[in-house]
């Protein structure tokens, strides 16, 4: 299945010509365009974690508390709350 719609993917995007295209532009380029390049991108990605962090932090608190409170009703707790 996944062969499948890999080679239909493949066929529409010609992914090779253009990994060729910018492997051949990242060697023409002189070496302080490289690092200039290589220091915004190691920024964006550090940034990019970080934000990425901050919005998990907060899925993972929400998931942790909704799931303490289903133990504590699956254990009974709040069966003298409910009734």
């Amino acid at each position: 299945m996944f062969d499948t719609i890999i080679e239909a993917i493949e066929g529409f995007l010609d992914l090779d010509g253009y990994l060729t295209e910018g492997y051949n532009f990242l060697l023409g380029l002189s070496y302080i365009e490289k690092l200039v390049a290589g220091i915004l991108t190691a920024i964006v990605a550090v940034l990019g974690v970080f934000e990425l962090t901050k919005k998990l932090s907060k899925l993972i608190i929400v998931v942790v508390i909704i799931g303490g409170l289903w133990v504590l009703y699956n254990s009974g707790v709040f069966d003298s709350l409910i009734g």
